[in-house]
């Protein structure tokens, strides 16, 4: 009988609560050639945003990518300090109000921004960042 060692299921991401380590996740997700995917496997493998931002430019290195930096900590407080003028906040995934049928998906998006009632992030009808087209239809049905 073989035993597996590792599930499939990734374990959940504990949300950052201090200011700072919400900066390092906003500027982890901001960095150039970071996306959901990578986002995840590199707090998988460095533990926090911060210690991935620290490992990022050898990461890029090993990967032929000579000179990379990451999102630098200015740019995204700057990004903070508008977000907070126009009365948006930001949600972490594992946050209790990050949306719970968002979270179950694969490519779940790390951060969130939110203006308004985001109790309505936990409605079945949310929705969640859908392109739509003037006629109010989805792109694939619009004519």
């Amino acid at each position: 009988m073989t035993k597996t060692l590792y599930s499939s299921i990734p374990t959940p991401l504990t949300p950052p609560k201090l200011e700072e380590d919400r900066l390092s996740w906003l500027r982890l997700f901001r960095s150039r050639r970071v996306g959901v995917a990578t986002f995840h496997r590199l707090i998988e493998e460095h533990g926090t945003a911060q210690a991935a931002l620290d490992a990022l430019p050898e990461v890029a290195r090993a990967a032929g990518v000579s000179g990379y930096e990451p999102c630098p900590a200015e740019a995204a407080r700057a990004e903070m300090k508008a977000a907070r003028r126009c009365g948006a906040r930001l949600i972490c995934l594992g946050d209790p109000d990050y949306p719970a049928l968002l979270a179950e998906t694969a490519d779940a998006p790390p951060l969130l921004w939110a203006i308004g009632r985001t109790e309505l992030l936990h409605s079945p009808r949310a929705r969640h960042g859908s392109p739509l087209r003037s006629g109010g239809l989805p792109a694939n049905k619009a004519g």
